[in-house]
C-alpha cells in the first residue's frame, strides 16, 4: 500500500507539486505576509519546473480573460514612466505583478478534479479557522494582562483577515448547501460559522463589517431567486431588510446618544469643589465623552498630587502620540461622569488607573471591548472633533475624510491621465499647501478608497481600463460559478469604497488569487 502510494506520488509529481504550491499559498494567506510572498513566487517557479510549456501556452492564449488580467500591470508600467520617485514607483509596480502571477499560472495549469478543489477550499477554511482561534486566544489572554490594540491579535492585517473570515463563512454555507453532509457535520459547520462571526465582530473592522454585510446580502439575493418555497423566500428577504436597516438604526441611535449631553450655564454651574477649591470651566471646549463635556469641573490643584501619588506615570507624562497624559486622565474621568477633583478621583478603581496608564481615554474601550459600540463611538468622536477643530491628525477616520477631499482636488487637476506611479507624496504635499489643509505631511498616504486611488494614479483612462477588464472578466466567467464568483466580486467592490484593497499587499493577493481560483480551478456549480 505504502509502495503504491509512493509510486503514485512519483508518477504524478508535476500535478502533486502544483497542488502542494496551492496548498502552501492557501495556508499562508491568513497566517503570514512573508509566506504569502514566498508561496506566490513558488507557484510561478513550479509552473516553470513542471514543463509542458506547449500545452500551457495553448491554454493561456485561448483564455481571453486571463490575457486581460495579465495586462493590468501594463497600466502600472505606463504610470511608472511618469514617476518622480522611482523607489516608491517600483514598489507599487512590483505589487501589481501578482495580477500577472495568478492569472498566468492558474489559467494555464492543468485543471484539477472537483474532489481536489473541495479539499483545497477546506484547507483554506481550516487555515482561517486556526488563525481566528489564535486571535481569539490573544483577545482573551491579553485582556488579563494589559490593554492592547485589538488590531494586533491577527497574524496578518486585521482588515483583509476580516474579509477572509467573512468569505470563509459563506464558503462553509456553500458546502452545507451543495455537499452531501450528515446532520452531525452540518451542525459542527454551523458552530464553526458562529465562532467565525464572533471573531469577525471582535476585530472591530468597519470595512470587515461592510464586506460581511455586502457578501451576505448578495448571497441572500442569489439564494432567494433559487429558492422555490415562498416561506424561505420571505425569510431571505426579511434577513436582507434586517441586514440593511438594523445597522443604520443602531448607528443613528449611537449618534443620538453621543450628542445627548448635559448642558450647563456659566452663571448656575457649581464653582467650587467639596474641599472649597475653585473649578476651571472651559465652555469653549466642546469635546465630550459619553455625554459629558471634558472642559468642565476641572480642579488640577486637587487632581495633580493625587494622581502622582497613586500612579507610576507622572501627570504630565507624554503619551505614545506625544500628547500629555493629563488629557487622557481628564477624558477618562469625564467618560465616567466624574468631576476632575479629589471627590471624582476617589471613585477611580485600580483597574481605572491601569486603563489610564495604558492611555485609554474612555472606560468603554476596556469594559465593552467585545462589543461593536466602542468602535462606533470612537468614529463618531473623531468626526465630531474633526467638525469642531478642522484638525484630522491623530484621528484615523478624520484623516481618511481629509485624504478623500484632497484626492478629489488632485483628480480635478489630473482627471484624464492621473499623476503617475510613485508621485502620491509629492502631489499630496502640493495640494496641502495649496488648500491650506491641516493634515501634516507625516500623515500623507493613499486615500482609503480604491477608485479614488486609481483616479489619482492613472486618471480616468487608466481606471476605466482596469475596472473594465475586471467587469468584463467577471461577466464572461461568472457562468461557471455564479454564486461564489458573484458574492466574492460584489463584496470586494463594496469594500473598496473604504479601503484600497487592490493596492495593499494582502488585499491584492487575496482578491487576485481567489478571482482566478474561482474561475479556473473550482468545478462548476450544480444547477
Amino acid at each position: 500500500m505504502f509502495k503504491r502510494y509512493c509510486n503514485s506520488l512519483i508518477t504524478n509529481w508535476k500535478e502533486n507539486l502544483y497542488l502542494l504550491s496551492l496548498v502552501a499559498f492557501l495556508i499562508a494567506l491568513p497566517t503570514s505576509i512573508a509566506l504569502i510572498s514566498c508561496t506566490a513566487v513558488a507557484l510561478l517557479i513550479v509552473w516553470i519546473i513542471t514543463g509542458d510549456y506547449k500545452t500551457k501556452w495553448n491554454r493561456l492564449i485561448h483564455n481571453k480573460s486571463a490575457l486581460l488580467l495579465i495586462s493590468i500591470p501594463v497600466i502600472y508600467l505606463i504610470g511608472l514612466c511618469f514617476t518622480h520617485n522611482f523607489s516608491i514607483g517600483i514598489q507599487e509596480f512590483n505589487k501589481s505583478l501578482y495580477w500577472f502571477i495568478f492569472a498566468f499560472v492558474l489559467s494555464s495549469s492543468s485543471p484539477v478534479s472537483q474532489k481536489v478543489t473541495c479539499r483545497l477550499l477546506c484547507i483554506y477554511i481550516g487555515s482561517v479557522a486556526i488563525a481566528a482561534t489564535v486571535a481569539f486566544g490573544k483577545l482573551i489572554f491579553l485582556d488579563t494582562v494589559q490593554f492592547f490594540d485589538f488590531r494586533a491579535v491577527t497574524w496578518v492585517d486585521h482588515i483583509p483577515f476580516s474579509y477572509q473570515i467573512a468569505f470563509s463563512v459563506w464558503l462553509i454555507f456553500y458546502f452545507i448547501l451543495y455537499g452531501k453532509l450528515s446532520l452531525l457535520k452540518k451542525t459542527l459547520l454551523f458552530l464553526l460559522i458562529t465562532f467565525l462571526i464572533i471573531i469577525l465582530f471582535s476585530l472591530k473592522s468597519f470595512n470587515g463589517y461592510i464586506y460581511f454585510g455586502a457578501i451576505s446580502i448578495t448571497a441572500l439575493f442569489l439564494l432567494m431567486y433559487k429558492i422555490k418555497t415562498k416561506l424561505l423566500k420571505f425569510i431571505s428577504l426579511s434577513l436582507i431588510v434586517l441586514m440593511i436597516f438594523l445597522p443604520v438604526f443602531y448607528i443613528v441611535h449611537c449618534v443620538q446618544k453621543f450628542y445627548n449631553t448635559t448642558e450647563y450655564q456659566p452663571d448656575t454651574i457649581e464653582k467650587y469643589t467639596a474641599e472649597g477649591n475653585k473649578y476651571e470651566h472651559n465652555f469653549e471646549n466642546k469635546m465630550k465623552e459619553n455625554g459629558n463635556y471634558v472642559g468642565l469641573f476641572l480642579c488640577e490643584e486637587e487632581l495633580i498630587p493625587l494622581w502622582n501619588a497613586r500612579s507610576k506615570r507622572p501627570y504630565n507624562d507624554k503619551t505614545a502620540f506625544n500628547y500629555s497624559l493629563n488629557s487622557v486622565i481628564i477624558r477618562y474621568m469625564t467618560s465616567k461622569g466624574l468631576t476632575k477633583d479629589a471627590a471624582g478621583f476617589a471613585q477611580l478603581s485600580e483597574k481605572d488607573i491601569i486603563n489610564i496608564e495604558n492611555e485609554l481615554p474612555n472606560y468603554i474601550y476596556a469594559e465593552k471591548k467585545w462589543g461593536v459600540y466602542p468602535r462606533i463611538y470612537e468614529t463618531i468622536w473623531e468626526i465630531d472633533q474633526y467638525r469642531i477643530t478642522k484638525n484630522p491628525n491623530g484621528k484615523s477616520f478624520a484623516q481618511r475624510i481629509e485624504l478623500v477631499v484632497l484626492a478629489g482636488k488632485i483628480i480635478q487637476k489630473k482627471f484624464w491621465f492621473g499623476v503617475g506611479l510613485g508621485n502620491n507624496p509629492q502631489v499630496y504635499q502640493e495640494i496641502i499647501l495649496e488648500t491650506e489643509s491641516n493634515l501634516t505631511y507625516s500623515n500623507i498616504q493613499s486615500t482609503h478608497n480604491q477608485y479614488f486611488n486609481y483616479l489619482v494614479r492613472f486618471g480616468f483612462w487608466g481606471t476605466l481600463y482596469i475596472l473594465g477588464v475586471l467587469f468584463w472578466v467577471f461577466f464572461k466567467e461568472r457562468k461557471n460559478n455564479p454564486f461564489l464568483i458573484t458574492i466574492f466580486f460584489v463584496s470586494m467592490l463594496v469594500a473598496n469604497l473604504g479601503e484600497a484593497n487592490w493596492e495593499t499587499f494582502i488585499g491584492l493577493n487575496y482578491f487576485a488569487f481567489f478571482f482566478c481560483f474561482l474561475m479556473w480551478i473550482v468545478s462548476k456549480e450544480k444547477r
